[in-house]
């Protein structure tokens, strides 16, 4: 699978059991977000980062969706989970939740939600996220 982010040091484990209507502090649990990776100033024009964030979101829902429905010896699978796992990295990269990302299991852990549990997932990553960091 690939990698983009490798951080052995993170302290978030997703393995947890996850209440997103928890009240608590993200920043307490992972530190800095991105953990001092892929960081830099950039001004932009165009489409605003929420607009593009929600239809990254939307991307990573209809991949898990596509890959619930692949049997398991469908040559499409491994395909399936690849563009997962990058939608889902930049994904939490323009949400500054890339921290998220280096768990190398939360790719598998993802794929074998049922979608409900998905989306309560992104919407915790939502609402502790930010676009504009």
């Amino acid at each position: 699978m690939p990698n983009d982010h490798d951080d052995d040091d993170a302290d978030f484990h997703a393995d947890a059991d996850f209440d997103a209507d928890a009240d608590f502090d993200l920043y307490e649990i992972l530190g800095d977000s991105n953990a001092g990776a892929y960081q830099r100033v950039e001004e932009r024009i165009g489409p605003p980062l929420e607009y593009v964030a929600e239809k990254s979101r939307h991307a990573i829902e209809q991949i898990h969706a596509v890959y619930l429905q692949l049997g398991d010896g469908s040559s499409a699978r491994g395909s399936a989970q690849a563009a997962f796992h990058y939608a889902l990295v930049s994904y939490l990269a323009l949400n500054n939740m890339l921290t998220l990302a280096g768990d190398h299991r939360v790719v598998t852990r993802l794929l074998a939600m049922p979608p409900d549990e998905l989306t309560r997932w992104l919407d915790a990553v939502d609402a502790e996220g930010s676009v504009t960091g």
